[in-house]
């Protein structure tokens, strides 16, 4: 009962096969045009029987002929092909023909045809709705498909006409303005009227946009390169028999994605997306200033802003995948650097140089009170080093001369310790400022005032006492 089923069902299918492929207008025209026949035949009362015997026995008397009978096909023969019933029929063939010329005028008008003998191929192409076994296919790409249509008005008005759809490309076809079926890679037989819409690359498509100009927050011109590159949403993982999948959804969308530019021309799908990005970018710099787009346009704020602009486009559900519009997946996109023009460039170039001196000025000030702090500091330090170095020395000469100690060992004393001072404020002094030249010329002569000084004491002439041991 399993097979027995599937076999009624193909014996049955192939009894009603040869049922639909007959063109019932014209049965039915035939049936008409047979009644019609047999009709006129029967008002015009024509004797079967005697025109036969007119032909056969001419030397017959009427009554003679009236009395000879012939088979009543022979007599139905001669009723139906008899001048008289002919005549009824010329009306029919002219109008038959003055249709059809009608007809083959209308196409022409209708859908400008080139001659009369186009238009009169293109009217039999409807009316047999099929193609010749040995008819070669239009192989239509999206760069010949105007072209196409221009040589066959097949491909122009509709079918039936045979395509090929290259490997890579995916068509879409419609009846009467409205959508009918997507049409993969392959061999296609277009039905009546079947117009070819247009065919969609399914390839991964480059489209590039350079000195894009947009506003900033302050209205200041700004410049960049753009560029996006995009497929039709695949809708599958590729395979070897499918190496560019697509989902059927998308391609319809993608064919019925253009739009008419100012100029009259149509655009086609692949220039809404580049389009829509720029958009996109242009209201994301509209809403920053300049000084934040080119001071703070590191790599990791350019990667958000390329975020940003395309999740503007194509956002992102729940699950964080993206949604895909008009049947288009974005796959990489680049943005070059902001520039401004050249006054903008230049007038901002003098104010980071205007800042970056006032910068090091203020640098350079708090350096200069810094040192001049540490300066004061070692000069506090300095004196109270020497005031302890005096005392020190003072005191280490009363130890070593015991109470009596003489002026000049004093003042030896005290000028020893003002040139050890001396030194170490030198020393110091330099480390602190050592390209100063002033500095080593007062140190110099200080120096030098110093080995005057202690060459200048006289040592004291003492007196000779008798009296005294030393």
């Amino acid at each position: 009962m399993t097979l027995a089923r599937p076999r009624a069902a193909i014996s049955a299918r192939r009894l009603q096969e040869p049922f639909a492929r007959l063109n019932w207008p014209r049965v039915v025209l035939l049936l008409l045009l047979l009644g019609y026949w047999f009709f006129v035949s029967r008002l015009e009362r024509v004797e079967g029987n005697l025109v036969w015997a007119a032909l056969l026995f001419p030397d017959l008397s009427p009554t003679q002929a009236a009395n000879v009978t012939f088979s009543p096909w022979l007599t139905q023969l001669a009723e139906l092909f008899h001048p008289r019933v002919l005549r009824h029929v010329i009306p029919v063939i002219v109008g038959w023909q003055l249709a059809v010329q009608a007809g083959v005028s209308l196409m022409q008008v209708l859908y400008d045809c080139p001659d009369r003998k186009t238009a009169a191929d293109f009217l039999r192409r409807q009316r047999r709705d099929r193609v010749g076994r040995l008819e070669l296919p239009y192989t239509v790409l999206p760069h010949n498909l105007d072209q196409a249509r221009e040589e066959s008005i097949l491909l122009r008005v509709g079918g039936p006409v045979p395509v090929v759809i290259p490997n890579g490309y995916a068509a879409v076809t419609e009846r009467n303005a409205r959508f009918m079926r997507v049409l993969p890679p392959g061999y296609h037989i277009l039905g009546r009227f079947e117009y070819l819409l247009g065919v969609v690359d399914l390839q991964p498509q480059t489209r590039t946009a350079n000195d894009v100009t947009m506003l900033t927050r302050e209205g200041i011109p700004v410049k960049t390169d753009i560029g996006l590159t995009f497929a039709i949403d695949p809708g599958d993982e590729p395979s070897p028999l499918r190496p560019y999948p697509f989902d059927p959804e998308a391609v319809r969308q993608a064919a019925y994605a253009g739009a008419v530019k100012a100029n009259g021309q149509v655009s086609s799908w692949d220039d809404a997306p580049i389009n829509k990005v720029r958009g996109a970018l242009s209201a994301w710099v509209a809403d920053h200033p300049l000084d934040e787009l080119l001071a703070d346009m590191n790599h990791e704020a350019h990667y958000l802003m390329r975020d940003e602009v395309i999740n503007k486009v194509w956002p992102k559900d729940s699950e964080g995948r993206l949604i895909i519009k008009d049947g288009v997946r974005p796959l990489r996109f680049h943005v070059g650097r902001l520039n401004p023009d050249d006054t903008i460039s230049s007038q901002f170039i003098e104010y980071w140089l205007s800042a970056q001196q006032r910068e090091d000025q203020l640098a350079q000030a708090k350096d200069s009170a810094r040192l001049a702090q540490d300066l004061e500091a070692t000069r506090i330090e300095g004196h109270m080093l020497i005031i302890q170095a005096l005392v020190e020395g003072l005191r280490q000469a009363q130890q070593d001369a015991g109470s009596r100690v003489s002026g000049y060992i004093l003042a030896l004393s005290l000028v020893e310790a003002l040139r050890q001072m001396f030194n170490m404020s030198a020393g110091e002094a330099r480390a602190v400022n050592e390209s100063s030249n002033r500095l080593e010329e007062e140190l110099a002569a200080v120096s030098r005032r110093l080995a005057g000084l202690q060459d200048s004491l006289e040592r004291p002439t003492v007196a000779l006492n008798p009296s005294r041991p030393e």
